[in-house]
């Protein structure tokens, strides 16, 4: 199984509000099975959090590659040049 994860703004009313939350997605590429949830932030604990969500709903773990978008913050903090080779977010959980 391959996915595509992306994580990026949405729109909320919230008690009658409009809030701008953020919103985890990952989608099987084969099957187009998708597992969304909303944050309130964008930090790299949602971002993992959401992965964890995904994995449980789907049944275990993937086996083929996941893809994330170039400018997803959470998991890519520099693309190197026109090879787009990439540097990942360092993370620190304490």
């Amino acid at each position: 199984m391959e996915a595509e994860v992306d994580f990026g703004d949405v729109a909320v009313r919230l008690a009658g509000e409009m809030v701008t939350c953020y919103l985890f997605s990952l989608r099987l590429s084969y099957s187009g099975k998708a597992v969304h949830r909303v944050f309130a932030s964008a930090s790299q604990e949602a971002f993992f959090e959401g992965h964890v969500h995904a994995l449980r709903t789907l049944g275990g773990a993937l086996r083929g590659r996941v893809r994330y978008d170039l400018n997803l913050k959470a998991a890519v903090a520099q693309v190197l040049g026109l090879i787009r080779a990439r540097v990942e977010t360092d993370f620190n959980p304490l």
